[in-house]
């Protein structure tokens, strides 16, 4: 794997990871608003998307890590 790429699959993954955090605070937060009915419709599922995608990622970077030094 190319070593930009590698850099820019590392920081997407951390985003995501972020994101993740990000939407499940927000989403907790809803809950004394009037948009609580999303909380469960969007910003859950969106989060769990990107805890996914970002989880998926890190284990290509790793494997990857871990095939170049065999």
């Amino acid at each position: 794997m190319n070593k930009n790429w590698r850099w820019l699959l590392w920081l997407a993954a951390l985003v995501l990871l972020g994101n993740f955090i990000v939407l499940m605070l927000y989403g907790d937060t809803l809950r004394s608003t009037h948009l609580f009915i999303v909380r469960g419709t969007v910003f859950y599922p969106v989060a769990y998307l990107n805890l996914a995608i970002g989880l998926f990622l890190l284990l290509i970077l790793i494997t990857d890590i871990i095939k170049k030094e065999e």
